[in-house]
C-alpha cells in the first residue's frame, strides 16, 4: 500500500518477493508528510533495476521540500543512475545531501519513467517500469 515506501523495510533484488510498488508508462511522484517541520540535511529514495523483467531506473529523479505542502523548493535532481544495458538486478539508492540544512515538513520525490525500451531489448517498443521502495529523509 501507499505506507509501502516509508515503512522503513528495504525491499531487495529480488522484485518477486515483494516490498517494491511498480508504475509502467507513468512517471512516480510521492509527497511524504513529515508531520513536524524538521531539520532536513539529505532526501533520498531507493529504485530497482531488472532490465530484463523491463523494470528500468528512472531517466531522471527529482527531490523538492516545504513548509506548507504548497510550494515546494527543487533542492536537486540526479539522473543517469544506471546504465541501461546492465543486466544485473540491483537496488540502488539515490540521495540528495544539501549543502545547508532546510527547515521543511513536507518532501516530494518525482521519479521520471525511462519510457519505451530500445531496439536492442528483447521487449523493445514496450513501456518499461519504475519500482520504488523506501523514500526517506534525514
Amino acid at each position: 500500500g501507499d505506507n509501502g515506501i516509508i515503512d522503513g523495510l528495504r525491499a531487495d533484488a529480488n522484485w518477486r518477493k515483494g516490498g517494491w510498488q511498480g508504475y509502467q508508462y507513468q512517471n512516480f511522484e510521492a509527497i511524504v508528510d513529515l508531520k513536524t517541520e524538521t531539520e532536513v540535511k539529505e532526501v533520498g529514495a531507493e529504485f530497482l533495476q531488472d532490465t530484463r523483467s523491463w523494470i528500468m531506473m528512472p531517466a531522471k529523479v527529482e527531490f523538492y521540500v516545504s513548509v506548507d505542502g504548497k510550494n515546494f523548493k527543487k533542492v536537486g535532481e540526479m539522473s543517469k543512475l544506471l546504465p541501461d544495458t546492465d543486466l544485473e538486478s540491483q537496488v540502488k539508492n539515490v540521495s540528495v545531501q544539501l549543502k545547508k540544512s532546510v527547515k521543511a515538513k513536507y518532501f516530494k520525490v518525482k521519479a521520471y519513467n525511462y519510457g519505451k525500451l530500445p531496439k536492442w531489448h528483447q521487449g523493445a517498443g514496450g513501456d518499461a517500469f519504475i519500482f520504488v521502495d523506501e523514500l526517506w529523509v534525514k
